[in-house]
């Protein structure tokens, strides 16, 4: 190849602009195709590299750009997507609310719940009414949403402190006083259907396009008869038989389910996990008079186990409606690159958002860093 010469004012060449660049991509390219890939794909072997002189931002776009062919494929594809108008949509958000719990240090202290919610507006397209219990001061989330979220304090005779083995039971034990708080806001007195979400959790496909998908396959807005509660089957089958990450509960008949459970929880107060205390209540569901309903989880909620996984979700820009991101045992998997970069994806944050370095897991929100109970 003849590069042509170009002379400066001392008389030496130079070569132009165009191979010099090139010439530094070169460089760029050998220098970073030296490390092992398949141990970078690996995050078992990862902790071996020797990464410190190549910057997280490189190394993940080396990794997206470069990898595809030995990503993971296991990520479902989207369900079916059906065409929902407008007056359905406006009829949807109407007589449905997300209800959303956030309690805790690490919670008021992070950006889990700001997540969430941002996620169930953008991608989620949902703009209906959000409802949010938290233990965090009032000031908290002053001015962080629009007017269709609504934020309820935590009742104190609610929180038993010392009552579970358990911390989180305590807090968990909120999913089951959802229809409790609603009925104490009249704004709230249209609403027939709750959603609960965890706030671990990133909306990334349009929410009302699942619910309906849900609807026409267990006929849940049209069952009749034994007052019901929906939950996805738990990942670990073998020891829980639902997940109460995501639940829908009718208003108006879900509250025998509801009662019961809580009714477990309080009287099982060495069980570690929400989901035990589901499974008393399905031992007993005929004695309740109330069922708690297994949806298959097929592509509807996914959870994204390791960094392999969300590289290959990045590149293909494809999110599953539900994405079990954060404080799942699958997350503990994810660098913090990956993650900040894929939540940024979900979130379909611009540039300006991206710099502003606000959401991730291990961002801590400046205003709270040092709120506690």
């Amino acid at each position: 190849m003849m590069i042509h010469k170009k002379f400066n004012k001392s008389g030496l060449t130079t070569p132009p602009l165009k191979a010099i660049v090139a010439l530094a991509a070169l460089v760029i390219v050998v220098f970073t195709i030296s490390f092992d890939a398949s141990s970078i794909s690996d995050s078992s072997n990862s902790s071996s590299l020797d990464l410190s002189s190549v910057s997280p931002r490189d190394l993940l776009e080396y990794q997206i750009h470069s990898n595809k062919d030995r990503l993971s494929k296991h990520i479902p594809n989207s369900p079916h997507h059906e065409e929902v108008s407008s007056s359905e949509k406006a009829k949807f958000e109407a007589d449905s609310a997300i209800a959303l719990i956030s309690f805790g240090k690490e919670a008021a202290n992070g950006t889990l719940l700001e997540q969430c919610i941002l996620s169930l507006r953008r991608r989620g397209e949902f703009d209906g009414k959000v409802m949010v219990i938290t233990d965090a001061p009032r000031e908290r989330y002053e001015g962080e949403f629009d007017e269709n979220v609504i934020i309820l304090k935590a009742k104190e005779e609610d929180i038993l402190y010392d009552h579970f083995a358990a911390p989180a039971i305590k807090y968990k034990r909120f999913k089951t006083l959802l229809i409790d708080y609603m009925d104490d806001v009249p704004e709230l007195d249209p609403i027939e259907w709750i959603y609960y979400l965890d706030i671990d959790i990133l909306v990334g496909a349009p929410f009302i396009t699942m619910a309906k998908a849900l609807n026409k396959k267990y006929y849940i807005r049209q069952r009749f008869g034994t007052p019901s509660v929906y939950m996805f089957k738990d990942p670990d089958p073998d020891k829980y038989a639902l997940n109460s990450g995501f639940i829908i509960i009718n208003r108006r008949t879900s509250d025998l389910c509801l009662d019961a459970w809580r009714n477990a929880i309080d009287t099982h107060p060495d069980a570690g996990f929400d989901q035990a205390s589901i499974n008393h209540v399905i031992e007993n569901e005929n004695s309740n008079h109330c069922k708690m309903v297994g949806l298959d989880v097929e592509d509807y909620l996914t959870y994204p186990n390791g960094d392999d996984e969300l590289i290959h979700v990045i590149f293909e820009k494809h999110f599953s409606p539900l994405i079990h991101i954060f404080n799942s045992c699958f997350a503990q998997k994810v660098s913090p690159e990956v993650m900040e970069k894929f939540v940024a994806d979900v979130l379909d944050l611009n540039d300006s958002e991206r710099n502003e370095h606000k959401y991730g897991k291990s961002v801590i929100h400046p205003s709270t860093a040092k709120w506690s109970r």
